[in-house]
């Protein structure tokens, strides 16, 4: 049994170090191909993340903006997240020598431009985050596990506890209760839409769900919130965050 099991472990080992020596070659003569292509040609990719599959969404009025600018539209590229080559380094040197030749801020302009086409022909657009749209809070990411990060130390900063709430105990309950807020912002982040989940863990606490809502409003009110952005856009967008309880 051990022998059969160190068999297979020397034979996923020699896999693997063929598949990364394959994968040097493929993304060597890529990066090759891709420096003699750019001397007679500018080629534009935009890199959607793994693993989500869905396309940049003005990819037509992009393509038409680009070629006014005699620039190819390549189209998405998405690395493999299995140790699979895809081709991503002929696209992202192709876009890295355009972007050094044309400037990175020119070409930014483009596909903002191409995004402000987009909205203005789908107005009732709302992207959210499967779009791979982007929104930060105060410049900065959230948490999404716990308490650490600076919207629950704003929303704390104000909040009391009401009187006879129970605090989290390990020992009693698995998970620490809190609230998903889910807001609906225009493109200057003026809230549309609020929504509420909540996740009361003690069901002694769950007769606060009223005052936990009226103090996240009272925040949302309260907090200048930057608008949902896509490709460096603002538009109108889904966000969602969590307030956790102690």
């Amino acid at each position: 049994m051990t022998s059969n099991s160190d068999s297979l472990k020397e034979f996923r080992k020699i896999a693997l170090a063929e598949r990364r020596s394959y994968n040097k070659k493929r993304c060597s003569e890529d990066s090759i191909r891709a420096v003699r292509d750019s001397e007679i040609q500018h080629k534009y990719y935009i890199n959607i993340a793994a693993p989500s599959g869905d396309k940049f969404l003005p990819a037509e009025e992009l393509k038409m903006i680009l070629q006014k600018h005699k620039i190819i539209w390549g189209g998405e590229w998405m690395g493999s997240d299995i140790g699979g080559y895809s081709g991503e380094c002929y696209y992202s040197l192709m876009t890295e020598l355009t972007e050094k030749k044309l400037g990175k801020d020119f070409i930014d302009e483009l596909v903002k431009k191409s995004v402000a086409l987009y909205v203005q022909k789908h107005p009732g657009k709302i992207f959210d985050y499967d779009e791979h749209s982007e929104w930060t809070y105060k410049k900065g990411s959230l948490s999404y596990t716990d308490d650490n990060d600076q919207l629950n130390k704003d929303f704390f900063s104000h909040f009391i506890y009401p009187e006879g709430y129970e605090n989290y105990n390990s020992s009693v309950q698995k998970y620490r209760s809190s609230t998903l807020v889910t807001l609906i912002l225009d493109t200057k982040g003026i809230v549309l839409k609020n929504q509420f989940s909540h996740r009361i863990f003690h069901d002694h606490n769950l007769k606060y769900i009223p005052y936990f809502e009226k103090e996240i409003k009272k925040f949302i009110k309260y907090t200048k919130f930057e608008p949902v952005k896509y490709g460096g856009y603002p538009v109108k967008g889904e966000i969602s965050f969590s307030i956790y309880y102690k």
